[in-house]
């Protein structure tokens, strides 16, 4: 045993580590909290906890997952010597609480029918994948005299080993207090998982100890295993492990659909007794190989050649010792342990031999922790201590290869189901409105199902916000919509034959000058309509003294009078007597008088329905910048209303790229998605021309900085760029590459999730949502 491990050992035991627990509050060994979320234990050991997120693992090329095993040993020669730090992850399946929260509870509102079909799609697709879901915690302890010394090392420490993380591509995060005691409530109080609260600052007033809130209701212990509540838990370690383990060992066993907690504790040696440790073993084996072979020697007079079980040990301390003092390796002691959950004894010992059958093709073993078993279980969570005596003395680089990462996975308990993870089959659930940047994109091919996929959004969307708490705003240049929006209860409103007074204005008093996004609208209007196209500075000025005209009554009014038209515009511009300023009114008389005059009138649009669709597909070629730049304003200005009323606003453009055909109007577009979101309001674009948006600097500005992308299937050229706009990998691109329609890649914020789309032909949603004219459907 190396002096090290002595010392931890001896640390990690606590005065009165032999004696019977005379109540499930004396199973935990914390002796005390504090407010950022470290523990105190054993009366001198502190430990702090973060969580890191998985990365995709499992789609990484070769190359690439030897760069992350390298930052991995990278990582463990980071932690501080004769230190315990340790890698946990936790498995546990997805709560029937949460798969409630996600049902659409039926309304009356006639359409309930589709919440019945969504839940009965939501069941189903529970059902196909594990159901498990797993958190990842790294957790460092530390003998310090005070635990101001502690804070002061954890903040150095966790800031190294977070950068080390970062360059994985994991997050990294401390868990705060009431999070990880959660941690433990979880394990100890099965079922009570959603029943979780924890306020320091109460426990402290009232002179509660914590431990009541997280110690188990009842406790049996038996040799091997123990049950706590109605769930029985086995501990097992590994006793034998290889000198090189594959790179899927961790992996295999957290994909098993089991409930568990897994752990491997490591402690960093220094390099002069590493080196020690390796000498005297070789010294150590020297000699026995002599003493063998002089035996041999008096036994038969002949010199017998040497074992073979010698000469591997030998090669092997020599490759260990090799790494240390050329290859620049660490050495760790590591512990190895895991504790899984059933409930009964019959799944506890059948979990038992599935477990171990996992890691013995790997030359490894796990066995159970017999009369060890509440020792063991404190070695296993996160508490950052060591209580079992079952080490192995390995190189980082072997450390390294115990890889805790598979796949990413994401369900957030407030979202609506987007599918299934291509990669696990578990659901894939998100909330747009809980991440930084809600607004997303939808890229795909025709026939790729990129307007279903919309569809299916906006449904789940609209069935789960009612109409007084979001509004569905969609911007139609096709005529794709109009049956769902019809069914959904909205109004389909037709651009063109339909009044958008462009004049209209949504005042925001909490700008320095409300009249300035307006003034920049109406000049980009009235760069389209004059037949010379751009306009001079001298002409600029001239429209925004004609708006500052216009407006002067209504911001008087604060916004409560009658907006101006196009026609008072015109006629401010004529009282200026400038050659300019009547050359500009002369352009905008056919947009007045003439048969242009659609934008001219007052808005007829009823906007008292929360769902309405503007179908852009009557305006007329020359009509079409103009109205699709009305259009959007006035989408804007519904969007700041409806901030001002305390509601959200979703809004869709199909086929943007459209957009970005013209200069102008894309600019505008691009302005609205930066803005929206200051409004509580979320964009959507959908198209199948992503060529344009990447080849537009504002479109590829955009694509860059949207935390939600869905990839659906891409020629290879667009795939490519894609690629390295987002850095995926080639694995990933076969996830959005020749495949299958409702199949893609998604990216949510830094993560990259494979899915899998999929709504069953036989139901009244797939005829809402399918676009495809063999199946003699429209939408």
């Amino acid at each position: 045993m190396l002096a090290s491990e002595k010392k931890l050992k001896a640390r990690h035991r606590e005065k009165n580590y032999f004696k019977r627990p005379r109540s499930t509050q004396d199973l935990i060994p914390i002796d005390t909290v504090y407010p950022d979320g470290m523990f105190l234990s054993n009366g001198g050991i502190y430990s702090k906890s973060y969580r890191f997120s998985d990365i995709n693992y499992d789609t990484l090329e070769d190359k690439e997952k030897e760069g992350i095993i390298r930052a991995m040993k990278s990582m463990a020669q980071k932690c501080t010597f004769g230190e315990l730090a340790q890698i946990t992850l936790v498995n546990r399946h997805i709560n029937r609480e949460l798969l409630d929260k996600l049902q659409y509870p039926e309304q009356e509102d006639g359409l309930d029918g589709l919440r019945r079909e969504m839940n009965g799609i939501l069941e189903s697709q529970a059902g196909r994948g594990s159901g498990i879901i797993q958190e990842r915690y790294f957790t460092m302890s530390a003998s310090k005299p005070t635990a101001r010394e502690a804070q002061v090392h954890f903040d150095r420490a966790g800031n190294e080993i977070g950068l080390a993380f970062a360059g994985m591509g994991a997050q990294f995060t401390p868990v705060s207090l009431s999070e990880r005691l959660r941690i433990l409530h979880d394990f100890y109080r099965p079922g009570d998982e959603n029943y979780w609260q924890f306020d320091f600052e109460d426990h402290k007033k009232r002179r509660s100890s914590f431990k009541d809130s997280i110690a188990p209701m009842s406790f049996l212990p038996a040799p091997d295993y123990f049950k706590i509540g109605s769930r029985y838990v086995r501990v097992l370690a590994m006793t034998k492990m290889a000198a090189w383990v594959d790179d899927i060992t961790l992996t295999n066993l957290i994909g098993l659909d089991t409930e568990m907690v897994l752990s491997v504790s490591f402690m960093p040696v220094t390099t002069d007794e590493a080196v020690r440790h390796y000498q005297r073993k070789l010294d150590s084996l020297e000699t026995n190989s002599m003493r063998f072979q002089q035996k041999q020697l008096q036994r038969t007079h002949i010199a017998a050649p040497e074992p073979y079980n010698f000469r591997n040990e030998r090669t092997a301390m020599t490759d260990s010792l090799n790494d240390i003092t050329v290859r620049d390796c660490g050495l760790v002691v590591v512990a190895v342990t895991l504790a899984h959950m059933a409930g009964s004894l019959e799944k506890l010992d059948s979990d038992t031999e599935l477990i171990r059958s996992v890691v013995q093709g790997n030359n490894c073993e796990l066995n159970i922790c017999t009369e060890q078993q509440l020792d063991a279980i404190n070695t296993v969570l996160p508490f950052g201590l060591d209580r079992i005596s079952i080490d192995h003395s390995q190189t980082t680089e072997t450390l390294a290869a115990l890889v805790p990462f598979k796949a990413q996975e994401i369900c957030d308990p407030t979202g609506v189901l987007y599918g299934q993870n291509a990669v696990t089959r578990n659901l894939v659930v998100v909330d747009r409105l809980a991440k930084s940047s809600g607004n997303g994109f939808v890229l795909g091919m025709t026939g790729g199902g990129k307007s279903f996929f919309c569809k299916h959004e906006l449904v789940s969307l609209r069935l789960k916000y009612p109409p007084d708490k979001a509004d569905f705003l969609l911007l139609d240049p096709e005529q794709e919509y109009g049956k769902v929006v019809t069914e959904l209860g909205g109004e389909v409103y037709h651009v063109g034959q339909d009044s958008i007074n462009p004049f209209d204005l949504e005042l925001d008093m909490e700008e320095r000058n409300p009249l300035a996004y307006k003034t920049e609208f109406i000049t980009t209007f009235c760069e389209k309509v004059s037949e010379g196209g751009g306009l001079d500075a001298q002409t600029k000025s001239l429209i925004d003294r004609a708006v500052r005209a216009v407006y002067k009554d209504y911001l008087k009014s604060k916004g409560k009078g009658a907006p101006p038209l196009l026609g008072d515009f015109r006629a401010a511009l004529q009282k200026m007597n400038n050659s300019r300023a009547d050359e500009l009114a002369l352009s905008l008389e056919r947009f007045v008088d003439g048969a242009l005059n659609t934008f001219s009138k007052p808005t007829n649009i009823d906007t008292g329905n929360s769902l309405i669709c503007y179908s852009l597909s009557g305006l007329r070629d020359q009509m079409k910048p103009i109205g699709t730049l009305i259009t959007l304003d006035h989408l804007l200005g519904r969007v700041m209303r409806n901030y001002k009323a305390g509601k959200i606003t979703f809004v869709y453009a199909d086929e943007f790229a459209i957009l970005f055909q013209d200069e102008d109007t894309g600019r505008f577009f691009a302005n609205l998605w930066r803005r929206i979101r200051k409004y509580n309001g979320y964009c959507t674009g959908a198209t199948q021309n992503c060529e344009e948006v990447l080849d537009s600097e504002s479109g590829r500005a955009m694509l860059s900085n949207t935390d939600f992308v869905v990839m659906l299937n891409q020629s290879p050229s667009n795939a490519q760029r894609l690629a390295e706009l987002y850095n995926i990998t080639e694995n990933q691109r076969t996830y959005f590459t020749n495949t299958q329609p409702g199949h893609g890649l998604m990216k949510i914020g830094g993560a990259m999730i494979p899915f899998i789309s999929t709504v069953p032909a036989d139901t009244k949603l797939y005829g809402l949502l399918s676009t495809n004219p063999r199946e003699g459907r429209w939408s």
